[in-house]
């Protein structure tokens, strides 16, 4: 699939996993921990974060945070899981970002499952 034909199917696969609060934009994520690279990826209509770190410990969440930090441009504290901490599905709030902006980074990104990141 060519990068401008996937545009507008990536643009709607984000926009239903974005909600706004009044805090910010909350972004639903599932967490793949033990996957042999780490990155952001579409399956099916869900954003997947897969993380090279194993399952337990909270070392997958911190791996999300730091990774949308740096990808995103958006410091560490702004960025906040609000639910699922436990879980591997999880919402994820980003402060002092707007969704068109959000959108506009994820889509530079997420890559489709086979893609090279």
């Amino acid at each position: 699939m060519k990068v401008w034909d996937a545009m507008p199917r990536l643009e709607d696969v984000i926009r239903r996993n974005l909600e706004n609060s009044s805090r910010g934009v909350i972004l639903n994520i599932i967490v793949q921990p033990g996957s042999p690279t780490e990155g952001l990826v579409i399956e099916g209509n869900e954003l997947v974060f897969q993380t090279v770190e194993p399952e337990g410990r909270g070392r997958e969440n911190a791996a999300l945070v730091r990774y949308l930090s740096k990808n995103l441009n958006i410091p560490v504290s702004k960025i906040d899981i609000v639910y699922g901490t436990r879980e591997r599905y999880k919402r994820v709030l980003l402060m002092d970002i707007n969704e068109e902006r959000l959108i506009t980074l994820l889509s530079r990104i997420l890559a489709w499952p086979g893609e090279g990141r």
